[in-house]
């Protein structure tokens, strides 16, 4: 996302606007760090005096924009910065409507903010899985396709495919240091089940998510999970917000359970790690989740060649998920 000297204040402003929910609150100091981090992280500009920074309105903000894709792009960060705190805040999320109604965007994660508000959150649910699902097939599925997402998502519990698992357990042959040979180790340091074996994640989904975890070098905590969310949302902009970034953010950082296999946390959303993340995803050139991609075109390939030929920059190890490990008591059951 590249702004001007001019669209980058609004923007800033914006998100103050959010944070205090249209001058209903005071600003927090976790809205205040992420409209900083933002700019530098996100944005690559100096950060702004939040204190003398001045809210911007919906018609400046409106007005600062260029285009539809520019209109959208801000959009998405003002839901995040709407999330920050950790809460569902009706004041901050009746101000991200203000905004996106002035904008001219309507995409399906504005609803799925809003009906947050309400206190049956299954029909929210129920949307970011399909969207979800929906990004993650490129469309092709959806969750009136499949009827129960957990079931596709875990399909050989019942009907196991032996050959798959087998050629995935032949990349452990390939020599260190190739692309196919860590996304083997990734499967098997954190004692994953491989494509095919029972047990194991559907290869449409897992492949590709572990594919990105290896790429942009994020572990599988829950705030390792929150950054390659945000990472693939970018990477991948097929119901980016709706898909990704909402599902994550509720489920890591407001402790609501989306599905089974991602299970619920709190606190996991660092906004440096997070806006450094999604800039990376921004800068990638491929796509784990493309329809072009395929592991087997990039097994024999070096991790470094492979990163390189998508664009993803090197992760400074001060933005990786604070743990490398699991994290004692979190109601988080990875396996993927």
């Amino acid at each position: 996302m590249a702004l001007d000297d001019r669209q980058a204040p609004a923007l800033f402003g914006a998100a103050k606007a959010v944070g205090t929910g249209g001058g209903r609150s005071d600003l927090s100091d976790a809205t205040a760090g992420a409209i900083s981090s933002f700019a530098h992280f996100g944005l690559g500009v100096d950060t702004p005096d939040i204190g003398t920074l001045r809210e911007a309105s919906p018609s400046r903000l409106g007005a600062a924009m260029d285009d539809s894709d520019q209109c959208r792009d801000a959009m998405d960060v003002l839901g995040v910065m709407a999330l920050v705190d950790g809460t569902l805040d009706a004041a901050r999320i009746e101000t991200v409507r203000d905004y996106a109604a002035k904008l001219d965007v309507d995409d399906a994660w504005l609803d799925d903010l809003e009906n947050s508000l309400d206190p049956d959150l299954e029909p929210v649910i129920a949307d970011m899985n399909d969207h979800n699902l929906r990004s993650i097939t490129n469309d092709r599925v959806d969750l009136a396709d499949v009827g129960d997402v957990e079931r596709w998502f875990r399909p050989y519990a019942d009907d196991p495919d032996a050959l798959l698992a087998e050629r995935y357990a032949d990349l452990e042959t390939l020599p260190d240091g190739t692309f196919g040979k860590d996304v083997w180790s990734f499967y098997d340091r954190h004692d994953f089940a491989l494509p095919g074996a029972p047990g194991a994640v559907n290869e449409s989904f897992g492949t590709p998510h572990a594919s990105a975890h290896v790429l942009a070098g994020y572990d599988t905590t829950p705030q390792g999970e929150m950054l390659v969310s945000a990472f693939t949302s970018r990477m991948h902009p097929v119901f980016p917000m709706s898909g990704h970034v909402l599902p994550v953010i509720y489920s890591w950082h407001l402790g609501i359970e989306c599905n089974d296999l991602a299970g619920s946390y709190t606190g996991a959303l660092d906004p440096a790690k997070f806006w450094m993340a999604w800039d990376r995803g921004r800068r990638a050139s491929g796509d784990t989740f493309g329809q072009e991609f395929t592991i087997w075109d990039q097994a024999e390939k070096s991790l470094d060649d492979v990163r390189d030929a998508f664009d993803v920059q090197t992760l400074d190890p001060a933005f990786a998920a604070s743990s490398g490990g699991a994290v004692t008591g979190v109601d988080y059951r990875p396996i993927a």
